[in-house]
C-alpha cells in the first residue's frame, strides 16, 4: 500500500512539473521580467532546478560559435559547470524565498531559463572588437 501512494504521488508531482514545463514551452515569448508574479517565481525555480544542467551544454555551444570547438571543449565546459552550480543555487534561492516579494520577484539570473541562451536564433551575441573578421582589419 505505501509503494502505490508514493508512485501516487511521484507521478502527481511529474504530472504538475510537465504541465509547468509544457505552458513555457507552449508561450510565443517569455514572460516580461516587469511582470512578474509569485506563481512566476516558483516555476523558474522548480524548472531551473530540473532542467539546470543545460546550462553546460548551452555553454558549450555559445564558446563553440564564438570561439571555435577547441573553446568549447575545454573553456566552454568549464564555464558550464560553473554555470551549472550558479543555475542550482539560484534556482535553490528562489525556490526557498518564492512566496516573499523579494526584488520584485524578478529572477536572479539574466536568462530567466536555462534555455534561454538558445531560445531564439541570433541569440548569442558577438562583441564586434573580438570577432575575427575585425581583428583582421
Amino acid at each position: 500500500m505505501k509503494n502505490i501512494s508514493l508512485t501516487l504521488k511521484m507521478a502527481v508531482l511529474a504530472g504538475v512539473i510537465g504541465f509547468g514545463a509544457a505552458n513555457l514551452f507552449a508561450a510565443d515569448e517569455t514572460p516580461a521580467v516587469d511582470n512578474q508574479t509569485a506563481g512566476a517565481k516558483f516555476t523558474r525555480s522548480v524548472v531551473g532546478l530540473v532542467f539546470g544542467w543545460l546550462e553546460l551544454p548551452n555553454q558549450m555551444y555559445q564558446s563553440a560559435v564564438v570561439d571555435g570547438p577547441g573553446m568549447a571543449a575545454t573553456v566552454g565546459f568549464a564555464k558550464g559547470l560553473g554555470m551549472v552550480c550558479a543555475r542550482y543555487i539560484c534556482s535553490t534561492y528562489e525556490f526557498l524565498t518564492f512566496p516573499f516579494p523579494i526584488n520584485d520577484f524578478k529572477p536572479v539570473m539574466d536568462q530567466e531559463y536555462p534555455w534561454g541562451y538558445l531560445a531564439a536564433e541570433g541569440n548569442i551575441t558577438v562583441p564586434a572588437a573580438t570577432s575575427a573578421s575585425q581583428q583582421k582589419k
